[in-house]
């Protein structure tokens, strides 16, 4: 969900889902921004595609993200400080 001045907001069945649903949201917002920053017209997907990708996400037909992610996140996290443990 994107708050209108207040940022983003994600949820989901576990942290680890929530955080994987809040990452790709912001990288997803980024890359949008980056696109209309460059001044050229956008070449839109047409109907087709887009509903061809919104299907191979459509809960059962992929695992649920953040499941493996998750773990390697922290991973890198004890690498660089355990103090977020605390």
């Amino acid at each position: 969900m994107i708050l209108h001045n207040h940022g983003l907001l994600a949820v989901g069945a576990s942290i680890a889902e929530a955080f994987n649903n809040i990452y790709r949201l912001e990288v997803a917002c980024k890359v949008q921004v980056d696109a209309l920053a460059c001044n050229a017209e956008l070449i839109i997907p047409s109907p087709e595609i887009v509903a061809k990708a919104n299907a191979q996400w459509n809960p059962g037909v992929t695992r649920r993200y953040g499941i493996l992610e998750w773990p390697a996140v922290l991973r890198q996290l004890d690498r660089v400080s355990e103090s977020y443990k605390y």
